[in-house]
């Protein structure tokens, strides 16, 4: 394939990028304002109003974080917090002490908090049973000893009921129990549900039951009840997804509303790939849900059928750039996210998808929403460089940014503000020269604060850059703002070439498009990362740690050039270690200012990887592409070789285009293959049939040329019968194009095959052939795999034959020998 050609018009790329940078420049400021009186002045100011203390009391408040909301609830007029093993409640307007909890009879302790009362005012509270006397008594209870839920009343303190639980799951977080008006929702071992009534603990049932493989999936917030149940069937299941979906019993999504013994609804889902993780909204219906291996937030109709996807692809396991770093947030009908590679905070209107409005984030942390707001706090140099917190709010509906004022206690955080109600906020921490902890609240004002523009220079956190790296930069550099989004420019092209295209889906917000469970075990991986390498880079001029104005910083492009050569060359600090690779990358034309590539290729394509990296000014574009079939059933699932290189280099090319860079044309298809004398292989089930009844008898062929395609390149047949120590006979045939990456041509794709293939010289076959032999021994029972790889020209033909108790191996070679010989007649 050439890639050579004409250039893609730039005039709307370059546009872009301008255009972005511009507009993130612009917002770039300390926006925003102090005060309380919500006019909307845009004078300039020097700083906002300090805000005062309405109480302060000497407690302990621990604060929420992503993971757990922290043992803190305010209700009606009540803060109550979680005090020396109990928990006291204090007046919101005055800081005065209301109450203290009375532990019940039996308990000794707390070991798990509600995320939030009920809206009437309980609190769900797990206890901790007391250590029963005795031996054997103390045994039996060590296992389940946080086995107790109860209801605590938050406007006198006093616990209306406890109930036994049983064994609980070993965590005790706000996931494990939650209330309503009408029922406390307990999560117990492996996962099982039971709900209580809220007034008086009356037993409502079981609504999950406990499953020896805790395959369940579980959340509840009070209102609503969501599982993904999928019941072990085989008690040989240990761990989800080891027994064959068929085997077990069918999986369902379900949603339960307040105490109803009868969900909502009920729908199919599947045993693996599917996976609920989390209620982000109740009204309207929005689920953080795994559908077929991809992580997505969604809205839901009364039936339980999803109505629209809300932003992008998310990580289906939690780190890294793919998950979402801030929210998501809701109100009403807007949602607030953002992500972790892209520096922009998102609001999407619910009933359409689409994006409400766009902010890039200056650093501030969001607290979480208050009344049609976002709260944050941000931390700023206040006098002398001793830090303070400024608390800004967002509209969530219009992403105004307004001021209340600043919080300049000693030792202030952000992360320390531990809860709010509609007129104060309560900020947890040690005073400095006090002796224990306290809890102070402020005043927030009823309009959210003002717009006035303020000066203020945010404290460094390592990703501030220095003035003199701000003055360092060039002309014709691409700053880390203008380019976050660059790799989400992976065309479609590039996607179906990988199989991992999916029509209507938003892109991953890590920019790695993957397919692990269509099928299971066949998986294919197609990810871009870009990188804005800064003057200086990640070694000088850390941000706070030079003088100003000490040396210039090294120039962005030079630091680009260097990460350019030293990479997978171990000098990088902190480099992964799959990026060795690179350390003998073939030098690649055509792509941005310079670039280079390496490719790998297992002989039956089981496992292919494809990787580039290209410099464009100061920004590297790093491609990876990778598909493994864990079984030779599976080879028909995963693209072929070249596919895979064409693939990654499509990726390259098109986010390179975004950047600004000219490209070589594509052409109608991308991916298709050139090079070479022989350019089709022919089909194998049909022209083998003899050959494998005698050799396979009984057995179905199975035809294993790639069903995304191969531009003809490759055809494969296997037959293996069901029946326990049957033979398998595996034949692949590829005609092997030129390499879109590693500049050899299709011949010398071919010879590398057979060198790289194990074995003995066998004479006879075609240009050049390989003959090995492999046994293995169980007990008493052995089976013998001969494998047989020729070449003729550009075509390579595998056979693998294998047998329990085969006679000896001369009958063995002949057979396999026979099957390659019949398939190079064809050519």
């Amino acid at each position: 394939m050439s890639l050579m050609g004409f250039t893609r018009g730039r005039a709307r790329a370059a546009t872009a990028v301008g255009v972005l940078c511009a507009l993130l420049a612009s917002g770039a400021c300390t926006g925003g304002g102090g005060g309380d009186d919500g006019k909307d002045e845009r004078r300039s100011a020097v700083k906002p109003a300090k805000l005062k203390k309405a109480w302060q009391v000497s407690a302990r408040a621990r604060v929420a974080t992503p993971d757990d909301e922290g043992d803190v609830w305010v209700s009606d007029g009540i803060l109550a917090l979680r005090t020396d093993g109990s928990v006291t409640g204090y007046d919101t307007r005055s800081g005065k002490k209301r109450w203290t909890m009375e532990m019940p009879e039996g308990t000794k302790g707390i070991c798990g908090f509600s995320a939030k009362p009920s809206p009437s005012g309980l609190g769900g509270l797990f206890f901790t049973a007391e250590k029963p006397a005795g031996k054997k008594a103390k045994e039996k209870q060590e296992k389940s000893d946080c086995s107790y839920a109860g209801a605590v009343d938050l406007a006198d303190g006093k616990v209306k009921w406890t109930q036994h639980v049983g064994t609980m799951k070993g965590t005790y977080g706000k996931n494990d129990i939650s209330i309503g008006d009408e029922a406390v929702t307990v999560t117990l071992d492996c996962y099982g549900v039971k709900q209580f009534r809220a007034e008086d603990g009356k037993p409502l049932g079981t609504r999950v039951e406990s499953d020896k493989a805790c395959a369940h999936n579980v959340d509840h917030n009070g209102r609503h009840l969501a599982v993904r149940t999928a019941p072990a069937g085989d008690a040989k299941e240990v761990v989800p997804g080891w027994m064959p979906a068929a085997d077990g019993a069918p999986a369902h999504f379900m949603l339960y509303e307040g105490g109803d013994k009868k969900p909502l609804w009920r729908t199919k889902a599947a045993r693996v790939g599917d996976e609920l993780h989390r209620i982000v909204s109740d009204d309207p219906l929005v689920l953080d849900i795994t559908r077929e291996g991809h992580r997505l937030i969604q809205t839901y109709d009364g039936d339980g059928k999803p109505v629209r996807t809300i932003g992008k692809r998310l990580k289906r396991f939690s780190g890294g750039d793919g998950e979402a770093q801030v929210g998501p947030f809701t109100h009403g009908d807007t949602l607030v996210m953002g992500y972790g590679r892209d520096p922009a905070l998102y609001a999407y209107d619910l009933d359409t998808g689409k994006v409400r409005w766009k902010k890039r984030r200056g650093g501030e942390q969001i607290l979480g929403v208050w009344k049609d707001k976002l709260l944050a706090a941000r931390q700023m140099k206040g006098p002398k460089g001793v830090p303070e917190v400024w608390l800004l709010t967002y509209g969530m509906q219009d992403g105004k940014q307004r001021t209340i004022g600043r919080v300049t206690e000693a030792g202030v955080q952000p992360q320390l503000f531990a809860a709010w109600d509609d007129e104060r906020i309560f900020l947890s921490g040690t005073g400095a020269g006090r002796t224990g902890e306290r809890v102070v609240a402020y005043p927030l004002p009823a309009s959210g604060g003002d717009t006035r523009r303020y000066d203020g220079e945010p404290m460094p956190d390592g990703s501030e850059l220095t003035p003199a790296q701000k003055r360092a930069w060039r002309k014709g550099d691409l700053r880390p703002d203008a380019v976050a989004n660059a790799c989400e420019a992976v065309s479609p092209a590039a996607q179906k070439s990988m199989r991992v295209y999916r029509k209507g889906m938003p892109p991953p917000a890590d920019c790695a498009w993957e397919e692990k469970n269509t099928p299971r075990h066949a998986e294919r991986e197609l990810s871009v990362t870009v990188t804005a390498h800064r003057p200086g880079g990640d070694e000088e001029f850390r941000a706070g740690s030079s003088s100003d104005g000490a040396r210039k910083p090294t120039p962005a492009l030079a630091v680009a050039e260097q990460a350019f050569r030293e990479a997978g060359t171990g000098k990088i600090e902190n480099e992964d270690d799959s990026e060795k690779v690179l350390a003998d990358a073939h030098r690649l034309e055509g792509l941005g200012d310079e670039a280079k590539s390496t490719a790998f290729g297992s002989a039956a394509d089981s496992v292919s990887t494809a990787d580039i990296l290209a410099r464009y000014r100061n920004v590297t574009v790093r491609v990876k592409a990778r598909t493994e079939a864990l079984s030779s059933y599976l080879w028909a699932d995963v693209p072929p070789q070249h596919r895979v290189e064409a693939a990654a280099r499509q990726a390259a090319a098109d986010v390179l285009e975004q950047l600004g860079a000219e490209v070589p044309a594509a052409g109608d298809d991308p991916a298709r293959a050139a090079g070479g004398k022989i350019t089709k292989a022919k089909s194998l089930c049909t022209r083998l049939r003899s050959e494998a009844a005698g050799l396979v008898p009984g057995a179905e062929a199975q035809d294993t040329a790639p069903k995304g395609g191969s531009d003809g390149r490759v055809a494969g047949c296997e037959w293996e019968a069901d029946a326990d120590l049957s033979p398998s006979l595996i034949v692949r045939v590829k005609a092997m194009p030129d390499s879109p990456l590693t500049g050899e041509d299709a011949l010398e794709q071919a010879e590398g095959e057979i060198t790289a293939a194990k074995g003995g010289e066998l004479k006879g076959f075609g240009d050049e052939a390989r003959l090995y032999r492999r046994d293995f021994r169980h007990k008493d029972e052995m089976t013998r795999t001969h494998t047989v790889v020729a070449r003729k020209d550009n075509l390579v033909v595998r056979v693998e034959y294998q047998r329990w108790h085969h006679p000896d191996k001369a009958r063995m070679d002949a057979d396999a020998e026979r099957v390659a010989r019949r398939v190079l007649d064809a050519y």
